[in-house]
């Protein structure tokens, strides 16, 4: 079965499916996603949680044998799957299809997470598989004209009522990004007063008197070329506890969609386009144009490597972390030294 992230809720209340597969490019209704599959796995007493990597070495057949293996405590298990950009290949999809047939006579609960699935992927066997046996949730970014539809549910949610001009504001200020948002709405409950409505002036005060740096502020910096900014902003986040994924999440976004603007200039769209193409509100092209200034396809790739690198100390590789933070930064925003 297929259904959109909205769904989830009531159909994870009906019956926790054995299969399931969380597709998107949207992170925060992603994570929501899947810490909701696991709370509900928990509900219904899967015990113990085992994680799976997929990368280029990944063998995919170790998977049948983690479900066959007993759980630790007796009971079962819920094998979380996570391939990124990573491809079934060959092996993957019969091991996929292999599982979803066998999820009928076992106890365990696979839960695939994957980026946005392409047509291809999503007309393939092991997809239909996942279909026919499993439930495909698909998270799909929120369109800029239900944005303050969003955040106005959102607020709702954590108690603070908002009038529509505050709603429209703050969709503006972030911009089609549901973590900033989600971010800027767990500010605003330790500002706004129970039973207070939150007006489009009040939220303005409380915007401009905040001495946060947010995740925007560090990559619009890296974008427009300004070294010495992007390191105080980088340290301010630091130095109030933002977590290292969160600030690799924001640049590394940045850094491919500079990539993808760089391919299609090369490929002779005109600099307008190609940003219609790649949803980069009108607001935020000189931004980018900046960007292409300093630049390249070449340093792009250079900079998702050092990202990747980032996220392997993240994950415990032993490199120090600060400072492969502090040196994407920096040459992200155009300088190739160590320190700005």
């Amino acid at each position: 079965m297929k259904i959109a992230f909205n769904k989830l809720p009531d159909t994870l209340k009906k019956k926790l499916p054995q299969v399931i597969w969380l597709t998107g490019d949207e992170p925060l209704q992603m994570q929501e996603a899947a810490d909701m599959i696991r709370a509900c796995a928990r509900q219904q007493g899967v015990e113990e949680r085992e994680v799976h990597d997929v990368g280029a070495q990944f063998q995919w057949k170790q998977l049948l044998g983690a479900t066959a293996s007993l759980s630790l405590f007796g009971g079962s298990k819920l094998l979380e799957v996570r391939l990124g950009s990573s491809k079934p290949g060959k092996e993957g999809s019969e091991v996929i299809q292999q599982l979803c047939r066998m999820s009928e006579q076992g106890n365990d609960c696979l839960l695939f997470i994957s980026n946005k699935l392409d047509a291809a992927q999503q007309k393939s066997a092991w997809m239909k598989a996942v279909e026919q046996h499993g439930l495909l949730v698909q998270i799909w970014p929120v369109e800029t004209s239900q944005l303050p539809r969003w955040i106005n549910a959102r607020l709702a949610s954590a108690g603070v009522q908002a009038d529509m001009d505050a709603t429209s504001l703050l969709a503006d200020k972030v911009e089609g990004n549901l973590l900033a948002a989600a971010q800027e709405i767990e500010k605003l409950r330790l500002f706004v007063a129970p039973g207070e409505r939150l007006t489009a002036e009040k939220l303005l005060l409380l915007i401009e008197d905040a001495s946060r740096y947010s995740l925007f502020d560090l990559a619009d910096a890296c974008l427009e070329g300004k070294t010495s900014r992007a390191v105080k902003v980088l340290r301010g986040l630091e130095s109030e506890g933002s977590e290292a994924p969160l600030l690799l999440w924001a640049l590394t976004r940045e850094i491919r969609q500079v990539s993808s603007l760089l391919h299609h200039l090369d490929a002779g769209r005109p600099f307008d386009t190609a940003c219609q193409q790649l949803r980069i509100w009108d607001k935020r092209k000189p931004i980018y144009r900046a960007a292409t200034q300093h630049l390249n396809k070449a340093s792009t790739h250079q900079l998702l490597q050092l990202a990747h690198q980032c996220d392997q100390a993240i994950k415990g590789s032993g490199e120090p972390l600060n400072d492969l933070l502090l040196q994407l930064v920096v040459r992200f925003s155009g300088l190739n030294t160590q320190t700005a």
